[in-house]
């Protein structure tokens, strides 16, 4: 069946009437209405046309059909019957609504004691209460105090007490090193009169038992060389003098001249030192006696003459090791040369299995050898020895 455009006939109206009406049918049972009684259709099978009146019929879209949503003009007979509550509904739903209000209300009361800068008070327990206020009785104008709080016990490593050494850790000490701060008055003046009984020695009694220097027999000698490098006398005046026997010697200075080990070194009873700060910023530096140490390395080599020897011997295999390395570079640069060159080669086209031809020179007769001649070979320098018969 086609549709043309213009009015429709009578047939059509009557099957669009039809399928409305079905619809609304449709419509009316799946909301629970009883839909109106309609009249038949005559026996003859027409359908009669209904006359007009002047009540306007309700119509409704194919949408609100389909969504099932009514106009509010429409009839009453159409409109959803209103469903009464119970009371023990109505009891539920106003216990739910209090519930609702009351979380409402501590949530705002939250969010106003989290804008707040002030610190909230800590709960403290009961039973700590009660032992507090026991012991404020029991001691009567005393305040209970709370500990110190103990932050080794929870905090292994405080990055605001440690020092930087620069030398790939950290100077973690926890024994913490004595100083004029931490000691009590009594023991800094016991300290200061110790120091003192060198730099301020009253004259002596017995002067042929006195303290003396070494060198001269002077009674003034330099304190810092008594008390630290074992009670060593010698006065000032010596000390400028004689820098071969008493200057101070670094511990890079006593490694490389006189061929003593860190262990050694490390070692207070072997030798004395002073200690000084580094102006460089690392480690302390350590100053030695230079006679001391002369003893020392004595001892250990022998004699000057063999600690001469095995300075000699060393810098011979320091030599040695160097040319070696030196010659190892120069093999490794001749291989690699070597290896460029068949490269090279390969990349213009030519083949490695090529042979020599030798281009020998004129023959050169050897002097004293008969029928004996020596040729050479420009290229590779391959010398041959030939003997020549003259037929």
């Amino acid at each position: 069946m086609s549709f043309a455009k213009g009015a429709l006939k009578d047939e059509q109206r009557r099957r669009i009437e039809a399928n409305r009406k079905r619809a609304l049918e449709r419509a009316q049972k799946r909301n629970g209405v009883e839909p109106p009684s309609t009249s038949t259709a005559s026996s003859t099978g027409a359908e009669r046309t209904p006359a007009p009146s002047s009540t306007p019929v309700p119509t409704t879209s194919m949408n609100q059909i389909r969504n099932g949503f009514h106009l509010p003009n429409e009839e009453p007979s159409l409109k959803r019957p209103r469903v009464e509550l119970t009371p023990e509904q109505r009891k539920r739903i106003e216990e739910n609504r209090k519930k609702a209000l009351e979380i409402r209300k501590n949530l705002a009361q939250n969010n106003r004691d989290a804008t707040t800068t002030a610190p909230r008070p800590i709960p403290v327990p009961e039973g700590l209460k009660k032992a507090v206020e026991a012991q404020t009785k029991n001691t009567p104008g005393s305040k209970y105090e709370v500990p110190s709080i103990k932050r080794k016990d929870y905090i292994e490593f405080d990055f605001s007490t440690l020092t930087d050494s620069r030398g790939g850790f950290l100077n973690d000490e926890t024994e913490p090193e004595v100083t004029a701060d931490s000691l009590s008055l009594e023991q800094w003046k016991e300290k200061q009169k110790e120091q003192l009984i060198v730099k301020d020695l009253a004259p002596p009694i017995d002067i042929e038992n006195a303290p003396k220097c070494f060198e001269c027999g002077s009674l003034e000698i330099d304190p810092n060389l008594f008390t630290n490098f074992w009670q060593v006398r010698a006065c000032r005046k010596c000390v400028k003098e004689k820098p071969e026997k008493y200057s101070l010697l670094t511990k890079t200075e006593c490694k490389e001249d006189y061929l003593l080990t860190d262990p050694e070194l490390r070692d207070v009873a072997l030798l004395p030192r002073i200690e000084k700060p580094n102006p460089h910023g690392y480690s302390r530096m350590q100053l030695f006696l230079r006679f001391q140490v002369e003893q020392f390395a004595w001892k250990k080599w022998g004699s000057s003459e063999k600690l001469d020897e095995e300075w000699e011997r060393r810098e011979a295999m320091r030599i040695k090791r160097r040319d070696k390395k030196y010659n190892d570079q120069l093999l490794e640069m001749r291989k690699k040369t070597r290896a460029e060159e068949y490269t090279r080669k390969l990349r213009n086209g030519h083949s490695l299995g090529d042979r020599h031809v030798h281009d020998w020179s004129a023959p050169l007769s050897i002097p004293g050898e008969e029928n004996m001649v020596k040729k050479r070979c420009i290229d590779c320098g391959v010398e041959t020895e030939e003997l020549v018969f003259n037929f």
